[in-house]
C-alpha cells in the first residue's frame, strides 16, 4: 500500500474497530442503543449514496447503453439500501413476552380446570406418512392443559389414519374435497367445532406439554387474536447439512423468529406463521374465517385482523417442534409458496396496499425482501461479469481509493448491526450464499407472480418418505454457468493481450468482487445436492437428566444428549462400567429398555426395545415433554471456514 493510501483505509479501519470494541459493550435489547447504532450505520449508507449520485452518476454521460447501465446499477443500490433501512427501522425495538407467559401460566394452573377456555387443536395433514404423523399426534394428546380436544384434519381421506386416530383416542375429521387447501381444511373444521380458541399444528409439528399453558393466558387481552410461537426444527437445516456444517451454523429461520419476529411484535406488527399458533375463533369469524385468497393465509389473517384492531402476539419460546424441508425440492416448494403469497399481498384489497392500515403497518408488511433482496443478490453477481466481458463499468469517475473510502465503510456499516442485534445468528458470507442459491428459483417466481398473481395452486411442502432426494440441476446449472463466466472473465483480463479492463485499479476492484461472488456460487453449487440423512427418526437435542437402571439393578444418573423413538445418546458418568443394556426410568413410573449399541468414551448410543406399542407411545410423549432444551453449539469462524473448505474438497 502506498504511503498516501493510508488515509483511504482510515474510515474502514476505524469502523471495524468500533464494531469490535463498542458494539459488544452496548445493551443489545435497549431501544436507545439499537437506534443509535442503526442511525449511525444508515448515515454512513446515506453518505455513500450521496457520493454515488453526485460523483459517479450525475457526471456520467446518460446517453447510450453505458449511461443507462450506470443508472440501473445505481437504482439497484438505492432500493437495496432502502430495503435495509426498513428492516433496521423495525429492529430498533424488540420484545420479550416470557415474563407475561410466566404470569399467565401461574394464573391458569391455579384456576379450576372447568374454568379454563376450551381449545380445539387442529393438526392439518394431507399426504404425510405415519412416520411423520405419529409423534405430533401422540404429543398433542398428552399436553397438560385440562380442557382441549385434538382434531386430525385429514385432507388425504385415508382410512388407516382414521383407524390410528381412533386407537389414539383423538378426533378425526375429513371433507369431500380439497377446496382452498389448508385454509379450506381449517375453515371446514371451524364449522364443526365450537371452542373459542383453536391451535394450528402442521402435520410434522409436535407441541411441548405446556404449549397451551404458555399461550392461552394471552387471550385475556381482548386485543389479542393470535399468539404465534417460533418454529423450531428437529432436523438439521437443509442448507447447513448440504454444506457439511451440521447443526452448528445459525440458519435463517432462527434469524427470522428470534430476531425479526420479536422486533415486529414490539411494533404490534408480528404476523401469524400458521403452525404452532393459537387463535381466537370470534376474531377470525369477524374476518370471515381463515382467508382463502392467498397461498399464505397466515400473514393475510394478521393483516385483516389488524384492520379490526386486533394484534398478533409473538412468544419467543420453543414450544413446538417440526421438520424443516428435508430435500432441495421440498425447500424450493416451501420458499416459492412463501414468495408468491407475500407478493399476492400487493394485489389484494385486504393486503398491504388496501385501506385501513397505518403507513407504518404498510411499510413493515411490504414484501420488499421478496421484491428487492432476492433479485439484488443475483444482480450483484451479474455486474462484475458484464464489466469483465464488455468493459462497461457499473460506475464512472471512481478510483480504487474512492471505493475504499466510501463503499467499504458502507458495506461494513450495513452488515455489522445485523450481526450485533442477532447475536451471531446472521453470518454475512453464509447468508449471502443461501440468498443467492434461492434466487435461481425465486426470481422466476417473482416475475411470474407480478405478471399473474393468482391461479397457482397451493403446494404442500413434502415431508418424510415423500420428501424426495437428489440434485436441483436448474439451480446447480445457473450457479455453475455464472461461476464459469466469472472465472473466464478473470482469465480474459489476466492476459495482457486480451484484457478488456485496462486500468489496473479497476481490474483489482472487479477481481475482488468476482472472488466474493465465486465463493457464494460455490456454496450454492454445494447446497444444490441433497447429502441425505443418517437417521430414520430425527432426535430432539436435550441436556435432561435421566435415571438409568443397569442389569444388576443399580441405578445411575446420566444425561441425555438427544432422544427419538429410535434411540438416544447418553452421557454416562465417568468411572461407572458401561452396561450392555439399561432401563430408562420415565416420570410416571414407566421404564423403557434400551440396548447399548455404541460407546465412544463417556458417550453411549442406545437403541430402544419398543415391541410393546404402549412403550412407544410412552417414549414419544416423554421425549416431547422434554423438548429441545439444548441449543446447537456455535462454530467459530475458523472452524466454520475449515468445514466449508473440507466440503469443497470432499
Amino acid at each position: 500500500m502506498p504511503p498516501t493510501a493510508g488515509s483511504e483505509w482510515a474510515a474502514a479501519l476505524a469502523l471495524i474497530g468500533l464494531c469490535l470494541t463498542v458494539l459488544p459493550a452496548l445493551p443489545v435489547r435497549r431501544t436507545w442503543a439499537r437506534t443509535a447504532v442503526i442511525a449511525f450505520s444508515l448515515a454512513i449508507a446515506g453518505r455513500y449514496l450521496h457520493w454515488r449520485l453526485v460523483e459517479t452518476v450525475l457526471p456520467a454521460d446518460a446517453r447510450g447503453v453505458r449511461g443507462a447501465w450506470i443508472w440501473v446499477v445505481f437504482a439497484f443500490e438505492v432500493v437495496a439500501i432502502l430495503n435495509c433501512a426498513i428492516t433496521y427501522a423495525m429492529l430498533t425495538r424488540t420484545s420479550d413476552r416470557t415474563p407475561e407467559a410466566d404470569a399467565h401460566e401461574h394464573r391458569l394452573r391455579c384456576m379450576p380446570p372447568e374454568c379454563l377456555p376450551r381449545v380445539d387443536v387442529f393438526l392439518c395433514t394431507y399426504n404425510e406418512g405415519i412416520e411423520v404423523l405419529e409423534g405430533p399426534i401422540v404429543a398433542a394428546k398428552n399436553m397438560d392443559y385440562p380442557n382441549f380436544t385434538v382434531w386430525v384434519l385429514d385432507d388425504g381421506r385415508r382410512p388407516w389414519l382414521r383407524a390410528f386416530c381412533e386407537e389414539q383416542g383423538v378426533e378425526y375429521l375429513t371433507r369431500p374435497d380439497n377446496a382452498h387447501a389448508k385454509a379450506g381444511n381449517i375453515n371446514h373444521a371451524l364449522a364443526r367445532t365450537d371452542g373459542e380458541l383453536f391451535a394450528i399444528l402442521d402435520a410434522d409439528f409436535a407441541p411441548r406439554q405446556d404449549f397451551l399453558m404458555r399461550t392461552v393466558g394471552f387471550f385475556d387481552d381482548p386485543r389479542v387474536a393470535i399468539v404465534q410461537t417460533p418454529h423450531h426444527f428437529l432436523n438439521t437445516d437443509l442448507y447447513e447439512m448440504n454444506l457439511g456444517l451440521g447443526e452448528h451454523s445459525p440458519n435463517e429461520q432462527r434469524l427470522f423468529f428470534d430476531t425479526i419476529q420479536a422486533s415486529r411484535d414490539a411494533w404490534d406488527c408480528s404476523f401469524c406463521c400458521g403452525s404452532a399458533s393459537v387463535q381466537r375463533r370470534s376474531a377470525l369469524m369477524e374476518i370471515g374465517g381463515i382467508p382463502t385468497e392467498s397461498v399464505t393465509e397466515d400473514i393475510l389473517s394478521s393483516l385483516l385482523l389488524l384492520r379490526r384492531g386486533y394484534v398478533t402476539r409473538f412468544l419467543n419460546e420453543p414450544l413446538a417442534f417440526g421438520l424443516s424441508p428435508e430435500s432441495v425440492k421440498g425447500m424450493f416448494v416451501q420458499r416459492q409458496r412463501w414468495c408468491r403469497g407475500g407478493l399476492q399481498l400487493l394485489f389484494l384489497r385486504g393486503g398491504v396496499l388496501g385501506p385501513g392500515l397505518t403507513w407504518l403497518q404498510r411499510l413493515f408488511f411490504l414484501p420488499s425482501d421478496w421484491l428487492v433482496q432476492t433479485p439484488v443478490r443475483l444482480f450483484a453477481v451479474l455486474v462484475p461479469i458484464l464489466y469483465l466481458w464488455t468493459g462497461i463499468p457499473p460506475l464512472e469517475n471512481a478510483e480504487l481509493a474512492d471505493l475504499v473510502r466510501y463503499q467499504l465503510p458502507m458495506l461494513i456499516a450495513l452488515m455489522a448491526p445485523m450481526v450485533w442485534i442477532s447475536k451471531g445468528r446472521y453470518l454475512p458470507f453464509v447468508s449471502t450464499g443461501f440468498s443467492l442459491f434461492l434466487s435461481f428459483r425465486l426470481v422466476p417466481t417473482i416475475l411470474s407472480t407480478l405478471i399473474k398473481p393468482f391461479g397457482e395452486p397451493f403446494r404442500v411442502t413434502p415431508k418424510g418418505a415423500g420428501a424426495g432426494r437428489g440434485v436441483d440441476y436448474f439451480a446447480r446449472g445457473c450457479a455453475s454457468g455464472l461461476m464459469a463466466a466469472t472465472m473466464l472473465g478473470l482469465l480474459l483480463n489476466g492476459i495482457p493481450g486480451t484484457r478488456v479492463i485496462a486500468d489496473p485499479e479497476h481490474r483489482a476492484a472487479a477481481t475482488f468482487f468476482s472472488m466474493l461472488n465465486i465463493g457464494c456460487l460455490v456454496l450454492a453449487i454445494l447446497a444444490s445436492r441433497d447429502r441425505g440423512r443418517s437417521r430414520e427418526a430425527e432426535r430432539l437435542r436435550t441436556s435432561a437428566t435421566v435415571i438409568c437402571e443397569r442389569e444388576d439393578g443399580r441405578r445411575v444418573r446420566a444425561s441425555l444428549v438427544d432422544i427419538s423413538a429410535g434411540g438416544a445418546g447418553l452421557l454416562w458418568p465417568e468411572g461407572v462400567p458401561t452396561p450392555r443394556s439399561v432401563k430408562l426410568l420415565v416420570p410416571g413410573g414407566d421404564a423403557l429398555r434400551a440396548d447399548v449399541v455404541r460407546a465412544e468414551g463417556s458417550l453411549l448410543g442406545v437403541r430402544f426395545d419398543l415391541a410393546d406399542p404402549d412403550d412407544r407411545r410412552t417414549l414419544i410423549s416423554w421425549a416431547y415433554s422434554i423438548g429441545l432444551t439444548r441449543p446447537p453449539s456455535e462454530l467459530s469462524v475458523l472452524e466454520l471456514s475449515r468445514r466449508l473448505l473440507a466440503r469443497c474438497l470432499g
